[in-house]
Order: structure tokens, then sequence, then C-alpha cells
């Protein structure tokens, strides 16, 4: 079984424009994570898919899925979302595409499983906790918390402590901290109790997850 950016006490980034395509059955795939514990599977990936297609279940049940439909559309069901969705759904929900999409997925423990969508393209931002960064919370329960946060040009987000460590996948713009920069589509991984500085020149938008490896943190 694949086993890839395990440890989460390791720093992870990856440009996935860097990166080749690699197909299955049909599914083209950037694999960012793939590991298995004893409280559930944790996956990130980018799913290209082609008409018709189904998003894949993983091998591991259970958890539940955050997407991020980056290009073309997805349906649930009789609901169909489009670019700039966000769905958080159980893991084996049976998501499919009509016309074809690209995604970001990530899989992830869970507590219970919960359903939620939110159309990003209307959502509204609230200021955060320093000038130039909005915030826009998108899913929240025991299991971790998602919100998109937006980066005006030139702001400025001062050293501040991840105790229970953060991921993020850029969406547009790039940012900039201690460790590197990160254009659009890069994902990345800070590991609990790590600290950073971040800031963006050309403005940003991110995806961003936090409070969530405390779940797997013992696994």
């Amino acid at each position: 079984m694949t086993v890839l950016h395990a440890e989460l006490a390791q720093r992870v980034a990856v440009d996935t424009a860097a990166m080749p395509w690699t197909a299955h059955d049909g599914i083209e795939e950037k694999l960012l994570e793939h590991a298995p514990g004893p409280r559930g599977l944790r996956r990130t990936a980018l799913l290209r898919l082609p008409p018709a297609a189904h998003v894949p279940v993983p091998d591991v049940a259970g958890g539940s899925l955050d997407v991020f439909v980056l290009e073309g559309d997805l349906r649930d069901g009789a609901l169909v979302h489009a670019r700039g969705a966000y769905v958080h759904a159980p893991s084996d929900r049976g998501l499919v595409t009509d016309g074809g999409c690209t995604l970001f997925v990530k899989q992830r423990p869970a507590h219970r499983t919960a359903r939620a969508v939110v159309d990003t393209r209307y959502i509204v931002f609230e200021r955060s906790y320093t000038a130039g960064l909005w915030e826009a919370p998108l899913f929240s329960d025991p299991a971790g918390r998602v919100v998109l946060l937006r980066f005006d040009p030139g702001a400025k987000v001062a050293h501040h402590h991840h105790r229970d460590g953060e991921e993020f996948f850029v969406l547009a713009g790039e940012l900039r901290d201690d460790f590197g920069r990160y254009p659009a589509h890069a994902w990345t991984r800070q590991p609990p109790d790590s600290s950073h500085a971040v800031e963006s020149v050309q403005g940003a938008m991110m995806l961003t997850f936090a409070h969530h490896l405390q779940n797997v943190r013992s696994s």
C-alpha cells in the first residue's frame, strides 16, 4: 500500500504544477498525501475526471471528503456544483461529473459524517485579525475547520504559532513564508507546534485546514 507524506512532524510543500499526472482507470491524479492509520485514512490529491466519471471511493472506507471544484462540474445526486464549489461529504458519497472536472480532494478521519456545500463565487468575506486578510468559514466540526482566506496585495501575517498544525492549498496568486514561496496550486502542511510568518505580494486565495491534525496526531 502506498504511503506518502505520512509523518505529521515533517513539513511538506508540493508545487503541483511541477508534477506529472498519473492515470488510473481513466482518471488522472496528482497524489499529495496517502497515510493510512488506526483512526482512518488521510489522503490528499488533485483529480482530473473525464465526462461521466465518478470520484473514486477510497480503498480505506470511512471518514469525510473535502472537495473543491477547480474546473468543470461535480454532481451530487440532483445537485450540480460548478467551479468554485466546496463540498463536504461522507467519503463514500458517490460524486460524479457530467462534463469532466478537476478537483482538489481530501479524505480525513471524522468523528461523524455530515454534508455541506458552499458556492464560493458568492461568498462574503469578513475582515480577519490583520489588515489585508479576509476569511470565509466553509465548514467546522470537532474534527477540524475549513476556511477560505484571501490576501490583499501586500498583506502580511506576523509570525504566529500552529499548535495543531495547518494545511493550505493555494487557489490563486502566490504566498511566501519563512520557508519558501507557494504559487497557485501549491499544497503545504505545517506540522503541529510549528510557526511562520506569511505574506503575499500580488494577493492570493487559499483553502486552509486547521485543527484537523489533532484528530490523528496519535495515530
